[in-house]
């Protein structure tokens, strides 16, 4: 499971997954999960409390399928519900990306401790990084700065990806500029689940690492 973090306002972290997500169904034919966190104006259960276990019917509930990925809206989850609906997630999907861009911080904090990895989705202007910082000392904190990296947005005026990287103590695993960049990305993610696909190093792309 891949989670996306939004280091400031205007990061387009869920722009950023959803594209991930598309690719990585369409170039890849791998069955792609989105975990979506965005409010859309309406509970999913009313005023009741989430179902007290999952199956069938409840997992339906909280899932809208697509032509390309399916799309599974966990806001209304309680937060003691989404380590249940990701471990499920696990046998139907190869990937799952949650987008916790609108995320009830207690549900955050659920996808943060069990994703696989942890992309912190920032422009590079120097007020954007500061933010970027602040955030990777909240990860920190809570012992996650090991799976984590930077998604970069480069900007006119803005740092470099190694001043980025030394700013914040992340890697910067890709720049996501444009669609070309967002392939780079969506191959070296794709190269596990897929046999005799180049390695993550041969895709060009720095492994997920702590920078000494």
């Amino acid at each position: 499971m891949y989670a996306f973090v939004p280091a400031h306002g205007g990061s387009n972290t869920d722009k950023v997954a959803r594209h991930l997500s598309r690719n990585l169904s369409e170039d890849y034919r791998l069955s792609v999960l989105l975990a979506d966190f965005c409010s859309y104006g309406f509970p999913l259960w009313g005023k009741s409390e989430a179902p007290q276990r999952l199956d069938g019917r409840t997992w339906g509930a909280f899932l809208r399928s697509h032509d390309v990925f399916d799309t599974l809206e966990a806001r209304e989850a309680h937060p003691r519900d989404i380590l249940r609906l990701l471990d499920h997630a696990r046998g139907p999907y190869h990937v799952t990306c949650a987008d916790i861009s609108e995320a009830k911080e207690s549900s955050a904090l659920e996808v943060l401790r069990h994703a696989d990895s942890i992309f912190l989705v920032t422009n590079s202007d120097r007020s954007s990084i500061d933010s970027a910082r602040y955030r990777t000392a909240w990860l920190r904190s809570m012992d996650l700065e090991d799976r984590s990296a930077l998604l970069l947005h480069r900007v006119a005026g803005g740092v470099s990806g190694a001043e980025a990287e030394d700013r914040t103590g992340l890697p910067v695993c890709a720049a996501v500029d444009d669609h070309r960049e967002l392939r780079l990305l969506s191959e070296w993610l794709a190269a596990p689940h897929i046999p005799h696909q180049a390695k993550p190093h041969q895709a060009k792309l720095i492994p997920i690492r702590r920078v000494g």
